[in-house]
């Protein structure tokens, strides 16, 4: 499924995602260097590139100045809080809790909450690979750096129809996540971040 050229080439897909998933989690001091110093844009230049995509919008994962700062600021604005309205990039939230249609409790078919079916499922995946689920992520193991994660170690270990199947059945929110920070209004690091993230899961998923 992932391929470089033409030619099958899972580790060179598996970075890329490796990277993607940066992007969501918390901002660290050694992270805000590689986006002040232009090596994490130069790394998506590269291999996007490669793949030949063309994204405009990629420019902005470049910040000057107190990247550190700045970065961590609009993370907690964006996907922290405390004041709403903030996002949480996290696939139970967006998804019906339960699919189960005898499930009977109340919340079954509603949206908004954390550890739905989607959750459950990422902790059997985990568990079925050895995959030790961080403690911040314990509540949220399908937060969407955990799902990128994820994908990038299927992508190494050359699981292929298992790439197919998470890009359909985990991957799919991912465009609604995009809509809302759009909605937003901002337009800084993360507007990027999810902008790329979702035009190269589109592209894994026709490879």
């Amino acid at each position: 499924m992932c391929s470089v050229t033409g030619q099958a080439n899972n580790l060179f897909l598996s970075e890329i995602y490796a990277q993607l998933s940066e992007l969501f989690k918390e901002p660290t001091q050694e992270f805000a260097d590689d986006v002040a110093s232009g090596r994490l844009l130069r790394f998506f230049e590269d291999h996007f590139l490669v793949l030949g995509l063309d994204l405009p919008l990629i420019e902005r994962l470049s910040k000057g100045g107190d990247a550190y700062s700045r970065l961590k600021d609009e993370y907690r604005r964006l996907f922290l809080g405390p004041m709403p309205p903030y996002l949480v990039p996290v696939e139970s939230v967006y998804k019906k809790w339960a699919n189960d249609p005898e499930c009977s409790l109340p919340l079954a078919g509603a949206k908004g909450y954390l550890m739905g079916d989607p959750a459950i499922d990422m902790i059997k995946r985990y568990q079925a690979h050895g995959i030790v689920i961080p403690d911040k992520y314990s509540s949220m193991p399908d937060h969407i750096a955990l799902e990128l994660e994820y994908m990038s170690f299927l992508c190494n270990n050359e699981y292929e129809e298992e790439q197919r199947d998470f890009i359909h059945s985990h991957l799919d929110w991912i465009d609604d996540l995009k809509d809302d920070i759009y909605k937003t209004g901002q337009s800084g690091f993360y507007t990027t971040a999810i902008h790329i993230t979702s035009a190269f899961v589109s592209f894994s998923s026709h490879q």
